[in-house]
């Protein structure tokens, strides 16, 4: 798997991972880092086509100057319409439990600890995003905050489940 990684990442400049197994189901990219010098994305709840395209999207946008690097809400246009995107940094802590294959990956080219990622988010129907006070509980359990830290008791209890 790390090589085919690593070929994508080549000859695309990054690669999507789809976790359609995972609860909520999510999609995240590896080798951001390398090629745009900008944290991979990680985003969960919507089809993976979707966040393929919304991915492709914002590395086009990078690739063009833009960053999502810092926190905040951004229009981003996706075939032809403007849709509203929430951007946060992903905890650390929240790294080996969403990203393995991109920790994986910047192991594989010497850069060990140095993952960065940005969780992209999508709003409720009333444009609230989970990280806002009001966001529909529903659009709340599918997206997962990324972005808080877990404790030093949950990450030794998440240790002993990955041993």
């Amino acid at each position: 798997m790390d090589e085919e990684i690593a070929e994508v990442v080549r000859e695309h400049g990054w690669y999507a991972a789809n976790v359609s197994d995972g609860e909520p189901p999510f999609l995240y990219t590896i080798g951001l880092m390398q090629t745009c010098r900008h944290p991979e994305f990680i985003m969960f709840g919507l089809d993976a086509n979707n966040a393929h395209a919304l991915f492709s999207q914002l590395v086009r946008d990078i690739r063009a100057g833009g960053s999502f690097a810092e926190p905040g809400v951004r229009a981003v246009r996706l075939g032809g319409d403007e849709h509203q995107v929430g951007f946060r940094r992903v905890h650390p802590t929240r790294h080996p439990l969403c990203l393995g294959f991109a920790m994986g990956f910047m192991t594989n080219i010497g850069r060990m600890g140095e993952l960065e990622a940005v969780q992209a988010f999508w709003p409720d129907s009333r444009g609230r995003f989970p990280f806002e006070v009001g966001c529909d509980l529903a659009v709340c359990d599918l997206q997962p905050r990324l972005d808080i830290g877990l404790s030093p008791r949950e990450v030794r209890q998440f240790r002993r489940q990955w041993e």
